[in-house]
């Protein structure tokens, strides 16, 4: 698939920064999927070439102000995809780190990576790329997507949406949650916890649907 995508005339002659399952055997063993939509991974340094997130993620674990609040809300989400509930909130752990491992990271923009794109550039490759994206998203095969800031460029987008609670639809059997980017400014105990409160009421309604 990502060989396909950098033939791309967008993408040709610049970084491509590959993503998805961080871990694969963690992911097939894993009853609790959870999939991360993010915008764009960014290099200063390189400007050609191709790297893989996953891999980076693997080697600098829970940490960051992207990769620790990541792995914190896959933990949460996980737990309560297990039937567990919300999981107090925990800042770095073994069982952390494994639930970080154990899910995908997916960047809109896989190359030419900014620090903050406009959302007309986000939103360019949105549609230019779309159908390698879905495919991406639907062999992954997640349970939930978490949204980072990026709901509003996928929406129009997914066929048969259904909206199931204020931050949460449904697309094919996958749950969508419309929420922050990890690296928002608020603490990473309040967005732990709001994204878990967000969750579980959408767990809730989408077991109403049997979805």
């Amino acid at each position: 698939m990502f060989e396909d995508w950098k033939k791309k005339e967008n993408h040709q002659g610049q970084l491509f920064i590959t993503d998805g399952v961080i871990d694969q055997d963690l992911w097939r063993s894993s009853n609790s999927k959870v999939m991360f939509l993010l915008k764009e991974a960014y290099d200063s340094k390189r400007h050609s070439g191709t790297w893989d997130l996953p891999e980076l993620i693997k080697r600098r674990g829970v940490s960051g102000r992207t990769f620790k609040p990541m792995a914190q809300w896959a933990y949460g989400v996980q737990n309560l995809l297990k039937g567990k509930g919300i999981a107090p909130y925990v800042d770095n752990s073994s069982d952390v780190k494994q639930s970080l491992l154990s899910s995908s990271v997916v960047n809109i923009k896989k190359s030419s990576g900014k620090k903050a794109s406009s959302n007309t550039d986000l939103l360019n490759y949105v549609n230019e790329d779309w159908n390698l994206l879905y495919s991406q998203i639907k062999a992954i095969s997640p349970r939930v997507v978490v949204c980072g800031k990026t709901w509003s460029l996928i929406a129009n987008k997914l066929k048969n949406k259904k909206k199931i609670t204020d931050r949460a639809y449904v697309s094919e059997n996958i749950i969508y949650i419309n929420f922050w980017h990890p690296s928002n400014r608020s603490s990473n105990l309040m967005s732990y916890y709001a994204l878990c409160a967000i969750t579980e009421m959408a767990l809730n309604e989408a077991s109403k649907y049997d979805l």
